[in-house]
């Protein structure tokens, strides 16, 4: 029975890390074709299109798709996501503009200043864990909700975690959102300048 048990136990588990893997390569699907190539030193990457008709990526597609967004947050989402640790700039925009939810959040809902942590920093970690957790979900099944704030670099002295989900978790989830929203935005632009790209090419 117990090993009947464990069978059960491994296959589910399996099958959410596919789901899980699935649902992280369809988010960011459309961004693996600007990742062919990260420098402005090779004005062509890869092989792709040689033999089809397609027009080769270029450093220049990668700045017009990026130009192409609506919002500086979709903009600087998609670079963090192509040039990961060397965007640093704009990975410092992202933080800012989500920190900004809860600072905002909190002081338009009059909540206090906890005890232990000032706000500013409390929100300026959080976006730290939000933007980690989002361009790596995996993360996500790893941590409980007090290893998350562990994670972020908040100690339990300045912020239980009953303490969080009450009063601090909703700004979290605005994040969250806003994150994701400009994620699902930026891809959404990639697709439409790589189809009009290719389009333009074909005729």
């Amino acid at each position: 029975m117990r090993v009947m048990r464990l069978c059960w136990y491994l296959n589910v588990i399996g099958r959410l890390r596919g789901l899980l893997m699935n649902a992280v390569a369809e988010k960011f699907e459309q961004f693996e074709w600007l990742t062919k190539g990260i420098t402005a030193k090779s004005p062509q990457f890869g092989d792709e299109g040689h033999s089809t008709g397609v027009k080769p990526l270029d450093y220049q597609d990668r700045l017009g798709a990026i130009a192409s967004m609506e919002t500086q947050l979709e903009k600087s989402v998609t670079s963090l996501i192509i040039y990961g640790e060397h965007a640093k700039s704009d990975y410092e925009y992202i933080r800012n503009h989500l920190a900004k939810i809860m600072m905002n959040g909190a002081v338009e809902d009059k909540k206090r200043e906890p005890e232990h942590i000032a706000i500013y920093h409390l929100s300026w970690l959080i976006a730290r864990m939000v933007i980690d957790f989002s361009i790596n979900p995996e993360l996500e099944g790893n941590f409980t909700p007090q290893g998350r704030l562990y994670y972020a670099g908040i100690k339990l002295f300045q912020m239980p975690v009953n303490a969080y989900r009450q009063t601090w978790k909703q700004y979290e989830n605005l994040m969250v959102i806003a994150l994701e929203t400009s994620i699902k935005c930026a891809s959404e632009a990639v697709e439409k300048y790589r189809k009009e790209t290719h389009k333009e090419v074909k005729n």
